[in-house]
């Protein structure tokens, strides 16, 4: 259990990778408080992952729009008298559009940059400031995307919204490893997402055989997008753990080596 006692916060974790990370935190032996706006999928994923083989920990659902900064710091406050202190925050949250770039209105925009940048802001200031409180070196785990490395034609505000959580992270890892020991990394997926997967199952065979022999090209490991749960759920109880103490402002490309970081 390499997260025993640890009283960690994961924003956005009713679905997908959040989802994932909720389950392995609670199997690794974490007390764990997780939000989202789908109250059905988010108590779901609660009971699933408190039932689950090898259950060390628990997990409690919170009903949280981390685009909201009132919400957050209600959810915050809740989350912590529930825990008795934090350790860390995984802010999994995250919304994608794709629109080509001449196209996308002030509603578009201001939805993305709401949830993925101002929410990163959000749910990590309201951390800091219950880590130092507590007096925990906390650590601070983020989601970008490499389209913020590599750009994303029909996505450029998505990308846009991701390089900003970059640019944020890096500067409070700094900022805040210097005055408190609180360190904040990034990680980059290439998962498979349930809307991923319906995808497959639904458009043009053609079309998804050219997608699938295009992954076999660019993804080195296992020519395909990887698994929340065997791939990148086990990262994060990595960068949750004391193992990674040393490990600050670093992007960590969970993307079967189709992009690299220099």
């Amino acid at each position: 259990m390499r997260l025993e006692n640890k009283r960690i916060v994961v924003a956005g974790g009713s679905r997908g990778i959040g989802a994932a990370t909720v389950r392995i935190y609670v199997r690794e032996g974490a007390q764990v408080v997780f939000c989202g706006t789908n109250d059905e999928r988010g108590r779901q994923t609660e009971a699933e992952a408190n039932a689950q083989e090898g259950a060390a920990g628990h997990a409690t659902y919170l009903h949280c729009d981390i685009a909201d900064r009132e919400q957050v710091n209600t959810f915050f406050d809740e989350a912590v008298k529930l825990l008795g202190g934090l350790d860390v925050l995984a802010n999994v949250a995250g919304i994608e559009s794709n629109n080509a770039a001449v196209d996308y209105t002030d509603e578009q925009i201001d939805r993305l940059m709401d949830v993925n940048f101002k929410g990163t802001v959000y749910t990590n200031q309201a951390a800091y400031r219950a880590f130092t409180a507590c007096g925990s070196e906390g650590s601070i785990i983020n989601y970008s995307s490499d389209t913020a490395l590599t750009g994303m034609p029909n996505g450029a505000v998505y990308a846009a919204s991701k390089s900003a959580v970059l640019g944020w992270s890096r500067s409070i890892a700094r900022e805040w490893g210097q005055a408190s020991n609180v360190r904040t990394n990034c990680v980059n997926p290439t998962i498979q997402t349930e809307m991923y997967k319906q995808w497959l199952a639904t458009a043009d065979p053609k079309l998804v055989e050219y997608h699938k022999q295009q992954l076999k090209v660019n993804y080195p490991i296992d020519g395909a997008m990887g698994d929340a749960d065997r791939d990148c759920a086990p990262v994060m109880v990595f960068l949750a753990s004391d193992a990674s103490r040393y490990i600050n402002g670093q992007i960590i490309c969970v993307n079967g080596g189709a992009y690299t970081v220099c």
